[in-house]
């Protein structure tokens, strides 16, 4: 499986014990995926349709009010 990123090593652990932090990461991956694809299926069961739309694009049309980030 490729990263996605490169991390720092943790220097305070020793090789096998970030080994078992990795595969801990993926599995807790894996679970909070298919977590994900249950919600999304389930809301398909019930008529809901997901919005194609990253966060900032998900705004009101007639947005009044701005403040700096």
């Amino acid at each position: 499986m490729a990263r996605l990123a490169a991390q720092p090593l943790n220097q305070h652990l020793t090789p096998h014990l970030r080994e078992v932090c990795d595969l801990l990461a993926r599995g807790l991956l894996r679970l909070r995926s298919r977590a994900a694809e249950e919600a999304a299926r389930d809301a398909a069961d019930q008529g809901e349709r997901p919005l194609h739309f990253a966060a900032p694009q998900r705004l009101h049309a007639n947005r009044t009010t701005r403040r700096d980030a």
